[in-house]
């Protein structure tokens, strides 16, 4: 992404004709790349959230708060897949283009549902583990 932020600004400077198609593509990258971090941030809890209150929490008040949180996630993430679904389904059979001829909208926004869905169960597989310990499985990656 940096590279091609580089060249952008570069071909923007030099050849201008050349850096407009490049500007959607990096645009689209980073859009794809931005909601594909969303899962992974999901995963490690790396979202903001009311750390004053739980410091204060029990133990069982935290696991309570804990799974409150994973199903607000869930059912937001649900809402979030749901509209982005229909959205992506509208520009399909809209036909809509962004400024690159052979890139379609759909294609971008496809993100969007991919990013919900995806959100969606890590948080609930951050809540799985967090009530298991924080032990992780076999099949899952360590966290760095």
């Amino acid at each position: 992404m940096a590279l091609l932020i580089c060249v952008q600004l570069v071909l923007n400077w030099c050849a201008p004709r050349f850096s407009s198609p490049l500007s959607a593509i990096v645009l689209a990258l980073f859009f794809w790349a931005t909601m594909l971090g969303v899962p992974a941030a999901t995963r490690r809890g790396a979202h903001l959230g009311l750390v004053f209150l739980s410091r204060r929490l029990g133990p069982r008040w935290k696991a309570r708060l804990a799974t409150l949180a994973a199903v607000a996630m869930v059912v937001f993430f649900a809402v979030a897949f749901a509209t982005s679904v229909r959205l992506c389904w509208d520009q399909l059979k809209g036909h809509n283009y962004s400024h690159v001829p052979w890139l379609p909208d759909w294609v971008v926004t496809a993100s969007l549902p991919l990013a919900s869905l995806l959100a969606g169960v890590r948080a609930v597989e951050a809540w799985w583990l967090d009530r298991r310990g924080g032990q992780e499985s076999e099949c899952t990656a360590p966290s760095p």
